[in-house]
């Protein structure tokens, strides 16, 4: 077989085509999974791709695309990069690809146990939770408890980002990632409930607490009602929270999504937008988190900064296309969901400074309220008009001092309300969800429609 050319190879072929610019994206990932259903762990599936990602620039016209194998020939890879760029609409704000950016942090991103990681741990991992679950399913007295479709996924990830510009950076990531569904039944009533976890590093013991505590709440959300429609206090758990600031917060804050007036953020820079108690950062050197990065998927440096501080507005997270309109520095957020498109402005980490209080505390203080634990559809919140929507799988109706559990309504609310006037408080019982750091959270009103 032969060897694929090298990324310089195609800087100098592509320079000889008449491109005035080129970006090279190399990702190579090696992955192994287990999958669970019905307690039974399937045999592992491994495998290891290289992806390349190419964009090309001729003037002001920019395309990209994505291959798996070099080898085909250099020729016609750029001939195809080529009759696309020259297809693709002038962009007058086309700004360049960036230049080397380097602001000195390194991210620890690769944790050393990956090195000797195989599929056995992958299967010791999925064996981990279908014992946890069973031991929890008899702690809380269910009859028959199974784990159904879940997954343990342990990955080494090695990226390099090449331009002409001068950009050249390599960065080797280890990831880890499991989820999925757990099952009871009670008297012959089904209950179930889904738990996640993710990280650079193998989170073993946070693994074996969320299947724990997945279990317990098919107990705790076992023979649910609807509650009727009306205003509710609000309590949404840290989970919830960050699903909240996943689906409103972070395209909100994105400045591509400002430039193109599709933020409600537009013009409000050095303003305050929520209450003095709100403060988010966006942390690429925590160590070892899901998000973290020592640049970004342009190969610009990244940075820790403060999104909003104490509510006001200070930092739209932005890639270096973005950065140029806005006329700032890159904030090293340039992020693409696979090689060879363009980047958008995403968060690493985003994290909530935690006020005082918690999920506990909170329930004891509402007098008629919902506290939601679980939901589904969150993607249809909008943005654009800071309303959050999305419909519980899982919650609580807390009323006169009763507490039962719910399920089947929608809550939806202004962002603006929920983390400005209508906000009663930030918990401190921060926790971590994939590339989320935030606590619960309790608000004065919200409009649920449900029975």
């Amino acid at each position: 077989m032969a060897a694929e050319p090298q990324p310089e190879l195609l800087l100098r072929e592509a320079a000889r085509r008449g491109f005035s610019e080129l970006e090279i994206v190399v990702s190579q990932v090696e992955r192994f999974r287990a999958e669970i259903s019905a307690n039974m762990i399937k045999p592992v599936s491994a495998g290891s791709r290289t992806i390349y990602g190419l964009r090309g620039v001729i003037g002001k016209r920019v395309g990209g695309l994505s291959v798996s194998d070099l080898a085909v020939g250099v020729e016609d890879i750029l001939r195809d990069l080529e009759r696309i760029v020259r297809n693709s609409p002038e962009d007058p704000n086309w700004p360049g690809f960036p230049p080397r950016i380097y602001r000195g942090n390194r991210a620890e991103t690769y944790s050393r146990e990956f090195d000797e990681l195989g599929p056995e741990k992958a299967v010791e991992l999925a064996g981990l939770i279908v014992e946890e679950a069973l031991e929890e399913g008899r702690s809380v007295g269910a009859d028959k408890t199974y784990v159904v479709n879940a997954y343990v996924e342990l990955a080494r990830i090695n990226m390099r980002v090449v331009n002409t510009n001068g950009v050249d950076v390599v960065e080797k990531c280890s990831m880890f990632s499991s989820g999925g569904g757990v099952k009871s039944i009670f008297s012959g009533v089904e209950s179930t409930y889904h738990f996640s976890i993710g990280a650079r590093r193998v989170e073993e013991e946070g693994l074996g607490e969320r299947v724990r505590q997945a279990v317990s709440h098919t107990r705790l959300f076992a023979n649910p009602s609807t509650p009727e429609s009306g205003v509710y206090e609000l309590v949404l758990t840290p989970r919830v929270f960050g699903e909240v600031l996943t689906y409103v917060v972070a395209p909100a804050v994105s400045g591509l999504n400002i430039l193109e007036g599709r933020s409600p953020l537009r013009g409000r820079v050095g303003l305050n937008v929520f209450d003095e108690r709100i403060t988010i950062r966006d942390d690429p050197l925590l160590p070892l988190h899901y998000g973290s990065r020592s640049f970004d998927d342009e190969g610009v440096g990244v940075v820790a900064k403060t999104v909003f501080d104490k509510g006001v507005f200070k930092t739209p997270l932005t890639n270096y296309y973005a950065s140029r309109r806005l006329n700032t520095e890159a904030t090293g957020n340039g992020f693409r969901s696979v090689p060879g498109v363009s980047t958008t402005p995403t968060p690493t980490n985003l994290v909530v400074e935690g006020g005082s209080g918690g999920l506990e505390e909170f329930v004891r203080d509402v007098r008629r309220g919902v506290v939601v634990y679980s939901t589904i559809g969150g993607w249809m919140s909008n943005f654009v008009a800071g309303q959050v929507y999305f419909t519980v799988t899982h919650g609580l109706l807390v009323e006169s001092g009763s507490v039962k559990p719910v399920k089947s309504f929608v809550v939806t609310g202004s962002i603006f309300d929920w983390l400005g006037g209508k906000l009663v408080a930030v918990g401190s019982d921060s926790e971590t969800n994939f590339n989320i750091v935030s606590p619960s959270l309790y608000v004065r009103e919200a409009m649920v429609s449900g029975g």
